[in-house]
């Protein structure tokens, strides 16, 4: 059982993958229960009062808790373990939220959630998840959507394997907030469209070009279903702009995973709009390449170090010539390249890819400005 709070695994082989989350799911479960009647307690140093965990050391998993959240939660008849992942979801229960409250003690967080409880309305949705509860969603009718993750990767991978050529499976990720699919694709369709926009411009893609076709999705409210682009040029990454995502919600706009299947049927209509948005920046010309990478990549919240190596590595790949936007941001892309190196994890890169498809969006000539830069 993965029930540590940090825990983390990645997957090199497909079907190692679908057997994780078929495994996992068969120990997790769903229940609904009105907000009004959960109570929040805190580990005592003992587990005479937590159920027992099935499969597992009950007390080995309470010294995990107590390093982390520190918190119980009672439900349904049972004492719960509080996972990592639950507290922003239980606070939105609670109907409270703040930076402070993650630094008072966890007695006077259990008493203040309790009374806040004591007046929340409607049902709370909670995920159990290999030992621990790892959220408390809102659980009314029109509220959060459960959609299977077992299910949404067999659409995925049957779609994937079954409308593109010469597919690899390049690598699963799992933690408790999300888990992650990407297959590599080497299809003439993806790769034709690219360069012949890149034509329009008068630039070239490299010959070996490959797409990679990334599924992310959450069971503790952290993600929606989401499809997300990038395409693969030598060793190096270009993230083609934003994901493509069915929330979890309940509603007649939404229909769950029939949503997420069709969004998988249209995944090439989709590539080609999101290369489009990619090759517009060739439209928009850059005098102050450095400068305007440092502002947009400030303005989207990098850190100053994270910043100042993307900037110094662009620089002395291609000097401080003008040049189009396309090329600044293909230049931001290369700051995942520097994080893979630093080993950074599955989650993190994950982070740092839809950071930067938010810089496509950004208004571009608004940092083109000289001067020293500013980290």
């Amino acid at each position: 059982m993965y029930y540590k709070d940090e825990f983390s695994k990645e997957f090199n082989e497909e079907l190692e993958f679908h057997e994780y989350l078929s495994e996992v799911d068969e120990r997790a479960k769903w229940f609904r229960i009105p907000s009004t009647e959960m109570e929040v307690l805190t580990v005592q140093g003992n587990n005479s009062i937590c159920t027992p965990i099935e499969g597992e050391d009950t007390e080995k998993v309470l010294c995990d808790t107590a390093e982390h959240t520190g918190l119980l939660l009672k439900a349904d008849g049972n004492v719960y373990q509080l996972g990592s992942t639950a507290i922003t979801s239980l606070l939105g229960r609670a109907r409270i939220g703040g930076s402070a409250l993650s630094d008072i003690k966890k007695k006077a967080l259990a008493d203040i959630l309790n009374e806040c409880l004591k007046v929340a309305k409607g049902k709370a949705l909670i995920r159990y998840f290999e030992g621990k509860v790892r959220a408390v969603l809102s659980g009314d009718d029109s509220d959060y959507a459960i959609m299977s993750m077992p299910e949404v990767f067999m659409v995925s991978s049957a779609y994937v394997n079954g409308d593109f050529q010469d597919v690899k499976f390049q690598k699963g990720f799992a933690d408790h907030y999300s888990t992650t699919a990407v297959w590599e694709v080497g299809d003439e369709k993806l790769t034709k469209a690219y360069q012949e926009l890149l034509t329009q411009y008068g630039k070239k893609a490299d010959a070996k070009l490959r797409a990679a076709i990334r599924i992310t999705t959450s069971d503790v409210g952290a993600s929606g279903a989401n499809i997300f682009y990038s395409l693969i040029e030598g060793g190096h990454t270009i993230i083609l702009g934003e994901d493509l995502k069915v929330m979890h919600k309940n509603n007649k706009n939404c229909k769950g995973i029939e949503d997420f299947t069709t969004n998988m049927e249209s995944v090439f209509e989709y590539y080609k709009e999101v290369l489009k948005k990619v090759t517009r920046l060739c439209d928009i010309q850059i005098n102050y390449p450095a400068n305007a990478m440092a502002g947009v990549m400030n303005k989207e919240g990098f850190g100053k170090k994270q910043i100042a190596e993307t900037v110094e590595s662009f620089k002395a790949a291609f000097g401080d010539q003008p040049c189009s936007a396309y090329e600044v941001y293909c230049g931001i892309c290369e700051i995942l390249y520097l994080a893979q190196k630093k080993g950074e994890s599955g989650r993190k890169l994950l982070k740092l890819e839809e950071k930067i498809s938010r810089c496509i969006s950004k208004r571009w000539l608004d940092y083109d400005i000289p001067g020293e830069i500013k980290y």
